[in-house]
């Protein structure tokens, strides 16, 4: 029987690149509760799931999602579930 694992904390990050034009470009990167990583990419005005994952086919979630969103001192901050169930996933648009 294996035990469960710590949470692991999570910090956001600045990924930054150079476009096809040249010019270059930064995204902060933020993790969710499951340890997947997303960007700020809202559809629409007042998007209830503006968060968006692009290493998998258009995943997408909101703000109560989030581990790296708000105060770093805050408890919880950063920490992700090694052992997070992939049922509670956020939603998945086709």
């Amino acid at each position: 029987m294996s035990q469960a694992q710590q949470p692991v904390r999570r910090e956001p990050y600045i990924y930054t690149w150079t476009d096809e034009d040249g010019i270059q470009r930064q995204a902060k990167i933020h993790y969710t509760r499951d340890d997947r990583t997303v960007v700020w990419d809202p559809r629409y005005p007042g998007d209830e799931e503006p968060w968006f994952d692009a290493n998998t086919e258009n995943w997408r979630c909101g703000d109560d999602e989030l581990v790296t969103l708000g105060d770093p001192n805050a408890p919880g901050y950063g920490e992700i579930d090694p052992d997070e169930d992939e049922e509670e996933e956020g939603s998945q648009w086709s």
